[in-house]
């Protein structure tokens, strides 16, 4: 009875530590967050390069636009947002951590994701040469564009502000 009683005990005492172990520290948490971060924001903001680059300032009917560096630099940053899918499951020691990451997290992806699919659909004018027959969306992909980067970029501070906090709040 006693060595049922305390391999049940060493069980309980094995679980209780798993659940532990399997939270990050606020720094490991934050680590790798950054990490993913980091990897999305860099390919969204070559995107946006990319587009200031591509893109005359003045596109007319006979303008010839490639789009081969944008669409691959947009498959890029879609692939990294994708990933971005696991930080929402990663979980801190520090609950009140988790969840003001977890909700930052979901305003970047949703910021990340307008600018995207905006980007998706300038691509399909530019690549199907619309821009040919009707430049009437030219000025207001860009415009649109620049607005969600910018929103895009926000979000992105206001994460590394929150992930800067906990670290902070660390040392």
């Amino acid at each position: 009875m006693k060595k049922t009683l305390l391999l049940a005990l060493t069980a309980s005492l094995l679980l209780a530590s798993c659940s532990v172990f399997g939270k990050l520290s606020e720094v490991e948490y934050n680590n790798t967050v950054v990490d993913q971060i980091n990897t999305v924001s860099t390919a969204i903001e070559d995107s946006a390069t990319l587009y200031n680059e591509t893109i005359p300032d003045l596109v007319t009917e006979s303008s010839t636009i490639d789009s081969t560096e944008m669409t691959t630099s947009y498959g890029a940053a879609t692939n990294a947002l994708v990933e971005v899918d696991a930080l929402l499951l990663l979980e801190s020691r520090n609950i009140e951590q988790q969840n003001s990451v977890r909700t930052e997290i979901q305003t970047y992806q949703s910021a990340a994701n307008e600018y995207l699919d905006l980007y998706k659909q300038m691509l399909d004018y530019y690549i199907s040469a619309s821009y040919a027959q009707d430049l009437s969306k030219v000025q207001s992909f860009d415009e649109g564009l620049h607005t969600s980067y910018t929103t895009f970029i926000q979000a992105n501070n206001d994460l590394v502000d929150i992930l800067d906090g906990f670290v902070s709040n660390e040392e």
